[in-house]
């Protein structure tokens, strides 16, 4: 199984291209897609088209990358938070980025709806921000180590 740090970094950069260009290049569990710059591309096409920001202090951006089987996920976290979209005025601090098939867009979709049931949670989402540790944060990051995406209540 990866290292925590393969799938999980701290985020400086306060502009958004920044920080998701930051997740691609620090965690290496990009290092596996086989053209890293057609793939941060890919995202930040998709972020211009329309911004990836959720609400709640998050964002899931992403990008299609031929060439892999199986969504591929990382976790950036801002400690002052980045304003990815001026319809959510709270800063994001919890960036996800995947990188997916375009040929496996089922995979996909279950990825998103898992990391989707842990980040609503509202108590799951604050442990996550001020770094608490419990069951169920050790059981999201051995999700997210592992790359075989459960949701919440399903784990």
């Amino acid at each position: 199984m990866r290292e925590l740090s393969d799938v999980l970094c701290l985020i400086s950069g306060s502009d958004k291209y920044r920080a998701i260009d930051e997740i691609i290049s620090s965690c290496p569990v990009f290092d596996e897609l086989p053209d890293k710059a057609r793939f941060t591309e890919a995202v930040h096409r998709r972020e211009r088209i329309q911004s990836t920001g959720i609400g709640h202090g998050v964002a899931i951006a992403h990008g299609k990358v031929p060439g892999i089987d199986h969504p591929v996920v990382a976790l950036g976290y801002s400690e002052d938070g980045i304003i990815f979209d001026t319809k959510y005025p709270e800063p994001v601090r919890l960036v996800f980025v995947i990188a997916s098939s375009p040929s496996h867009e089922s995979d996909y979709l279950k990825a998103v709806a898992a990391l989707l049931s842990w980040v609503h949670d509202p108590d799951f989402r604050r442990m996550l921000v001020e770094k608490e540790s419990n069951e169920s944060v050790v059981r999201f990051f051995n999700m997210l180590r592992a790359q075989i995406f459960v949701p919440q209540h399903q784990e």
